[in-house]
């Protein structure tokens, strides 16, 4: 947080006697204010040679003279699956998940079997759809039966009294068919 005020100070976008107080005060402040110039320099190409000509060749010196140290890890070997199994944190997770790994067993054999009943279905009724017809609205004993029980014999109406039902309706269409027509007439002649 001080490091975003140190920015926004020099910027001049933050202006505070608090802050410049405390940047008085405080060395790492100091050090990383002396940092942001020296980084603005160099970005606004301010300074001609800033690490020199022979900067290369110093680092490359200081590399060499650095000490190398080596630290030796102990090689550790991987745990056998004995030792595993021991761990609690596996015991755990065995425990939790082999009862959901059951159910996924034993749905997926389910889910087996009802698509094996299905297709099975599909093969028999494919084989027998070449037989009957599509769709059959005649019982199988090619009769009609009556929907209730309870229904009077004597109402059942025969062919003959149909024919004649169906002539009187055909006799009324004609006869209002005729009054129309007269009507329209007389309309249209007045």
């Amino acid at each position: 947080m001080q490091k975003e005020l140190l920015s926004a100070y020099i910027d001049g976008e933050h202006h505070s006697n608090e802050f410049t107080d405390n940047l008085c005060q405080d060395k790492d402040l100091q050090k990383s204010w002396g940092n942001y110039h020296l980084i603005r320099s160099v970005m606004r190409q301010e300074s001609k040679v800033l690490l020199g000509s022979d900067f290369t060749a110093k680092m490359e010196m200081l590399i060499e003279q650095e000490e190398n140290v080596k630290i030796e890890q102990p090689l550790v070997s991987q745990p056998t699956l004995e030792e595993v199994e021991t761990l609690p944190f596996v015991q755990k997770i065995r425990s939790l998940f082999s009862p959901m790994l059951q159910m996924a067993v034993a749905a997926t054999v389910c889910l087996v079997a009802v698509f094996g009943v299905q297709s099975f279905t599909n093969e028999v009724v494919q084989e027998n759809a070449a037989d009957n017809p599509v769709l059959q609205t005649l019982p199988f004993n090619k009769s009609v039966q009556e929907v209730s029980y309870n229904a009077p014999k004597t109402e059942i109406i025969t062919q003959e009294q149909l024919e004649q039902k169906n002539k009187r309706i055909g006799m009324m269409l004609q006869n209002y068919e005729l009054q129309r027509r007269l009507h329209a007439e007389q309309n249209n002649g007045n």
